[in-house]
């Protein structure tokens, strides 16, 4: 398809707030939304407001009425209403890597005790946020559920945008939703040495030389996504284009990331070959591990060169948390919104250059992009990597 697949309508849900206005205020306002959250034991972590009551999710878990909300958004966004669109050619795709699993920890020892409930087949369903959203607009082409760690959301909209360039589906509403704070889960991750320790302000530096760990986050970003030629027909114009996607695994370990990049390198060929030229920006993976982020600018190393050095990248992790299988989504939004703005969101916290990993250039405070395109990069446990590219 040469006029690449279009996002005509946009839904979050993050730290920063319920829906896409207070998204971008927080990017155009270079600030973070990670608080210490003292349910949590005071860690650090980018914690969204529990959105508005909606009848179709209340049997739903936190993560799912995210997308939910998200969603919705996204559909008004968008311009669609119920009976314009045919449902068989329309399809959801929703990503999420732990799922119900923060509310099902939280309920174990209620749900030991008590008597069973039907309603609890549908709330630790996985999936089941997208199933709603469905049910809701009457949706009856395929609605699925993608777990692939952290780049589930990735891998749903690389999804999306292969069923509507094969004629498929014309309409597909995709991303993700992850609600990962609980103590257990935050638990885990610690004691995995993949948690930010207490550093002041700035817990998560992603490629700076101080990085030393993470920050978990929740919320759900949800993008309508559509054939140009579905589009016009409705009137429609694009918000962004994604020209490009890329997949692969590195098959190297279960936890760590091949330390040359080759995941990702892969991944971000695939979908720059849909975009023809270099991008303008590079929305990174940048978890502010020290192995992850070595191995991220590797790959990039080996993709761009030398020119690496010019073209600026950016991590929202430190501004939102790391929003696991959701993140992609999430900061697809953000991505978008800062193309509407022709900025480059600062990489916070991040004030060196690591002298150990390749020439590069980190994203500072009033940082603006050559032209109008950004690679974005998704990474997980088992070596999944997965690249997307959008313009305007």
């Amino acid at each position: 398809m040469k006029d690449g697949v279009w996002v005509t309508g946009i839904g979050a849900v993050s730290a920063a707030g319920i829906g896409v206005a207070p998204l971008c205020a927080l990017l155009v306002g270079s600030r973070s939304a990670v608080r210490s959250i003292p349910s949590l034991g005071c860690r650090p972590a980018g914690q969204a407001p529990t959105p508005p009551r909606h009848p179709a999710g209340r049997h739903l878990d936190r993560s799912a009425r995210f997308f939910l909300q998200a969603g919705e958004e996204a559909f008004h966004d968008a311009g669609l209403k119920d009976g314009h669109f045919d449902p068989r050619r329309c399809g959801v795709l929703e990503g999420s890597s732990l799922g119900a699993l923060a509310d099902l920890l939280t309920e174990h020892a209620e749900v030991k005790q008590s008597a069973a409930r039907p309603s609890r087949l549908v709330r630790y369903m996985p999936g089941a946020g997208g199933a709603a959203f469905a049910q809701l607009h009457g949706v009856r082409g395929p609605v699925l559920h993608l777990s692939a760690g952290s780049v589930s959301a990735a891998y749903a909209i690389a999804e999306a945008v292969e069923k509507i360039r094969s004629g498929r589906l014309d309409l597909v509403i995709a991303g993700g939703a992850e609600c990962p704070l609980h103590d257990e889960v935050l638990a885990s991750f610690e004691a995995a040495g993949i948690l930010g320790r207490d550093a002041g302000d700035a817990p998560c530096r992603p490629f700076d030389p101080r990085r030393q760990g993470t920050v978990l986050g929740e919320g759900a970003g949800v993008l309508v996504l559509e054939s140009a030629e579905h589009a016009r027909r409705r009137g429609a114009w694009p918000q962004a284009v994604i020209r490009g996607c890329g997949m692969s695994c590195e098959s190297y370990s279960m936890t760590s990331p091949d330390p040359s990049g080759a995941g990702v390198a892969e991944a971000a060929r695939e979908a720059l070959a849909g975009l023809g030229q270099e991008p303008g920006w590079i929305k990174a993976h940048g978890t502010g591990t020290r192995l992850n982020d070595a191995a991220e600018c590797r790959g990039l190393a080996s993709v761009f060169g030398d020119n690496l050095a010019s073209i600026p990248i950016t991590s929202m992790k430190p501004a939102l948390g790391h929003c696991l299988g959701a993140s992609a989504a999430v900061e697809m939004v953000g991505a978008i919104l800062a193309l509407h703005q022709g900025i480059v969101p600062p990489t916070l916290g991040s004030e060196q250059t690591d002298p150990e990993l390749p020439p590069h250039r980190i994203a500072t405070l009033g940082c603006r992009p050559a032209v109008d395109t950004v690679l974005l990069l998704a990474e997980s446990f088992g070596g999944r990597c997965a690249a997307l590219t959008l313009s305007l």
